[in-house]
C-alpha cells in the first residue's frame, strides 16, 4: 500500500477553517479579526483577488 502525505484527506475548506481559527485567536480587535479572517480565508482557498492579497500584505506590514 503506497504511503500518503499528511494532508491528502483535507481540502481547501479545512485549511480555510484552520487559518480563520488562528486569526480569531490572535487577540486583535473585532473589526481587524473580521477583515483578516475574510482576506486570509480567500488567500488560503485560492480565490483572493489581487486587491485582497495586497490589503492583507499591507495589514501585515503595519
Amino acid at each position: 500500500m503506497p504511503s500518503s502525505g499528511p494532508f491528502c484527506f483535507y481540502n481547501g475548506n479545512t485549511f480555510t477553517a484552520i487559518i480563520r481559527d488562528v486569526i480569531t485567536n490572535l487577540g486583535l480587535n473585532e473589526d481587524e479579526t473580521i477583515l483578516l479572517r475574510s482576506l486570509a480565508g480567500h488567500i488560503v482557498a485560492g480565490v483572493a483577488s489581487v486587491e485582497e492579497t495586497e490589503a492583507f500584505r499591507k495589514f501585515l506590514s503595519t
